[in-house]
């Protein structure tokens, strides 16, 4: 259910995506101004989840819940706006509402799954794409038979029912659950999954245990740099705005492109996750930030070619929707005893908060160099973040770059005084 309400984040981003080429057109603005509002409502969607820290009293099902109905409101105002300051107003408000998602889902598969958290955060990833990737298709037919406001207004229908099933579905954190496998040791006697206590210094604690740890403090930056690329970011917004103002695609030819690129963002996070927690999820991290490099400026370079930009879109989606749930692996990796929820609402404040910068200066960058100038400082961005990434490698003691060398891992593989072996 987590996943779940992850996917209908990702219809509302991946809808508006599709429909932002529509709305410059039609409300007469550039793209370094819907840069500008893109950047400020995600500084500040970002910055907002560093709040998940102090709504530990509050329920995943609560918190979720609100969030999916706050996005379907966003969405009726948007598409009813009558000038862009107040579509820019509406997606703000989408913005605001929907900063739990991040923070809460990944704390609470972090903490419940600590041997397969690759695996468990890239299927995290890989529902919410699956979110992504049914929606350009019927939002480009919306658009080409009713135009953008019919498209944009039909996302508050699944968004809100989501709500409910989230509302009707969800279990409270506090009540119990049947033992799974990979489920870490620190869940309470009835099987319930409690978020860990702040400790000592509370947040102050959390935040120096981050910043006392290379490798925490290392995925936080390389998450920061990485935002230029990012799937779920960047690339959501300026992709379909090359297919559309860059090369003149129809919006079918548009909403066709993205979810051939979306298609690979679903397949890829699995498999790199699988992998990541068997060969080492920084080392796996490394391949995904170079080859993803390599895609996001091949995007751009192999023109009109329908079946080129397939082949290169399906292999963007693989490595740039790979790199979100390994960094957030090797970020938890390094977070020893810190509380997650805490810790994961501070990364998601500086990487996504400040990261969301990058919309405004690539908005910039397209208005003032072009499409193929945006997508190479994307693709540098990752070219950085592996770099980051490499320094702030674990120590050879105590390091937890894989999941043997975690004492998580370890508490799990050792079998509890007085039980059976097989």
């Amino acid at each position: 259910m987590v996943t779940f309400s992850h996917a209908m984040q990702h219809v509302y981003v991946a809808g508006l995506a599709v429909a932002y080429p529509f709305v410059v057109t039609s409300l007469h603005v550039s793209y370094g101004i819907l840069g500008l509002v893109l950047g400020i409502e995600g500084v500040a969607g970002g910055l907002l989840q560093g709040l998940a820290g102090f709504t530990s009293r509050f329920s995943a099902r609560l918190l979720l819940s609100l969030q999916n109905f706050g996005m379907a409101l966003a969405s009726l105002l948007g598409g009813l706006a009558p000038g862009f300051p107040l579509f820019g107003a509406a997606r703000f408000i989408g913005s605001v509402v929907s900063w739990p998602q991040h923070p809460v889902g990944s704390a609470v598969l972090s903490r419940r799954f600590p041997t397969r958290r690759a695996y468990a955060l890239s299927w995290h990833v890989a529902g919410g794409s699956i979110g992504t990737a049914v929606v350009p298709l019927v939002v480009s037919a919306l658009i080409a038979t009713g135009g953008w406001r019919l498209g944009v207004t039909f996302l508050a229908v699944p968004i809100a029912l989501g709500g409910v099933l989230l509302a009707w579905r969800l279990k409270d954190e506090g009540e119990p659950r049947r033992p799974g496998p990979g489920r870490d040791a620190s869940l309470s006697a009835d099987g319930a999954d409690r978020p860990a206590p702040a400790g000592p210094g509370g947040h102050r604690a959390v935040l120096r245990g981050i910043v006392g740890s290379r490798e925490a403090l290392g995925a936080m930056i390389a998450g920061t740099i990485a935002a230029g690329g990012r799937g779920l970011g960047t690339l959501a917004v300026f992709v379909p705005a090359y297919l559309k103002s860059g090369l003149h695609f129809r919006a079918l030819t548009v909403g066709g492109l993205f979810t051939a690129l979306v298609v690979g963002s679903i397949a890829g996070p699995v498999l790199a996750g699988h992998l990541a927690d068997r060969l080492g999820r920084r080392r796996v991290l490394l391949v995904v930030y170079v080859v993803g490099a390599a895609s996001i400026a091949a995007f751009v370079l192999v023109g009109r070619d329908l079946l080129a930009l397939v082949a290169v879109g399906v292999v963007v989606g693989v490595f740039a929707y790979s790199e979100s749930p390994l960094l957030q692996a090797v970020f938890a990796d390094g977070l020893h005893d810190a509380q997650h929820q805490g810790a994961f609402g501070y990364y998601f404040a500086v990487s996504y908060g400040i990261g969301s910068l990058w919309t405004i200066a690539l908005g910039v960058i397209v208005d003032t160099a072009g499409f193929h100038w945006a997508f190479f400082v994307m693709a540098m961005s990752f070219v950085a973040a592996a770099a980051v990434v490499w320094w702030a490698r674990p120590s050879r003691t105590g390091g937890t770059g894989t999941p043997a060398s975690s004492a998580a891992a370890a508490a799990h593989r050792r079998p509890a005084a007085g039980s059976a072996t097989t």
